[in-house]
């Protein structure tokens, strides 16, 4: 609040109204200016403190990114054995391997997804309109990934609910396995052929469903690392995370800070 007080005597001449006048006018510039200054003081501060949220959060979602690879290639290596015991029994193989155990909780791990909370809640409060319009450029590259992985995940999770749904009809099991409860495989030996060629499809459709959602999580994290690394532009992000256009290897990614974008 800008508060203006009176002369403590009246001007007598036209000289002492002007000076007065010209000290009211200074005194008002110097102190909007001032008030100006501590406004876009505080506000860089906002700036640089939503930046530094969004970029713990982009490294929160890697350190997720390298735990769900781990996830699911435990789980995949589970359905693969399942689907080989499987297609062994509908081909007629004299020795066919034996399905996972009853007690193996590989498939039963629950990957965790990307999170963008910081950015949705500086929508909601407006506190993004304070980064510069390149550096909101450069995240919705990350959100268009987020919003592709979550693709890839419902898509995951409807592969999962068939071959559950598929399950239940040889062994009632009221937990989910994606959801982490203990789920059983069936006995194969009680299915007839037709079943099992089923079985196989299902099982297929839930490991191609996992390797689409791997990928997802490797562009996601290839757009935050870009971003991590000092990404400056759009372009300069996608030269980053996919250099020569390729797309990554379905591989762990390295360490924040080391180039991985130049092999």
């Amino acid at each position: 609040m800008l508060d203006i007080h009176p002369p403590h005597h009246a001007a007598t001449t036209w000289r002492d109204f002007f000076i007065h006048i010209a000290t009211i006018t200074i005194g008002l510039f110097i102190a909007i200016g001032l008030e100006q200054t501590v406004e876009a003081i505080h506000h860089l501060h906002q700036r640089h403190q939503l930046e530094e949220r969004l970029r713990d959060e982009l490294r929160g979602n890697l350190d997720k990114g390298e735990e769900d690879f781990r996830k699911f290639a435990q789980i995949r290596a589970y359905i693969l054995e399942l689907k080989s015991a499987v297609v062994a029994r509908r081909t007629g193989k004299p020795s066919p391997p034996s399905p996972p155990a009853a007690t193996d909780t590989r498939r039963q791990q629950i990957p965790r997804a990307p999170s963008i909370a910081m950015w949705e809640a500086a929508k909601i409060d407006a506190t993004l309109s304070q980064l510069p319009t390149p550096e909101i450029n450069l995240y919705n590259g990350v959100v268009l990934q987020h919003e592709l992985t979550f693709v890839a995940i419902n898509d995951f999770q409807h592969a999962a609910y068939a071959l559950q749904s598929f399950e239940e009809r040889f062994v009632d099991s009221p937990g989910a396995f994606d959801m982490g409860y203990p789920a059983p495989p069936p006995n194969l030996e009680t299915m007839s052929s037709p079943d099992l060629a089923e079985y196989e499809f299902l099982l297929a459709a839930y490991i191609k469903a996992i390797d689409r959602l791997v990928v997802r999580i490797h562009f996601f994290d290839r757009t935050a690392r870009a971003i991590l690394d000092g990404a400056t532009d759009r372009n300069d992000l996608n030269r980053r995370a996919f250099p020569n256009q390729q797309t990554p290897a379905l591989t762990s990614t390295a360490p924040i800070g080391q180039s991985s974008f130049n092999r």
